[in-house]
């Protein structure tokens, strides 16, 4: 019974490790974080799934808790336990949203992904707003993020060293 109720909760720390895991098994630890504006128009999609995510937890736990038989008064943590599962949740998808970006060995990895240096076709700069382009088989997007005017110089840099190596590692290929 116990691991009834514990298994949702140990799902999601195996799925949390697993994602962990293959984003360092893919790009190589972190070379830099990016000090981004964490609430810019850039992020307010970040903020809409939190909404959205808290708001269906909460109608969700509500159900949970009105299915609840009388029944299972000797549960070992209560009735509300199968209403934590979904702070739980939601506070993971908040860490998750929040993270700031890092430059890695092999490429960057952002809270909506992670991206070779191969993947990265180009970036640009406008004022402190960087926008990397991303071509992934054959679909093209970009990461946008308001970054802090300190970190601006060194993570030009860092980003035209690795670019520009990766761009010219992959017209030796086409050649």
């Amino acid at each position: 019974m116990l691991l009834r109720l514990l298994f949702p909760y140990l799902l999601l720390a195996v799925i949390m490790c697993g994602y962990i895991y293959v984003r360092y098994r893919k790009l190589g630890p972190i070379i830099m974080r990016v000090n981004r504006v964490l609430f810019s128009r850039y992020n307010l999609d970040s903020l809409l799934l939190i909404i959205i995510i808290s708001v269906a937890s909460y109608f969700l736990s509500g159900l949970d808790l009105q299915n609840v038989p009388a029944a299972q008064d000797s549960l070992v943590l209560g009735p509300y336990t199968y209403a934590y599962f979904y702070l739980v949740l939601i506070m993971t998808v908040t860490a998750r949203e929040a993270e700031k970006p890092a430059i890695r060995e092999k490429g960057i990895s952002t809270p909506r992904g992670f991206y070779t240096w191969g993947e990265i076709t180009s970036f640009q700069w406008t004022k402190n707003t960087l926008k990397v382009f991303i071509e992934r088989n054959n679909k093209k997007r970009s990461e946008i993020w308001e970054v802090e005017p300190l970190d601006k110089k060194k993570l030009d840099q860092v980003l035209k060293d690795n670019v520009r190596k990766s761009s010219k590692r992959s017209k030796k290929k086409s050649r």
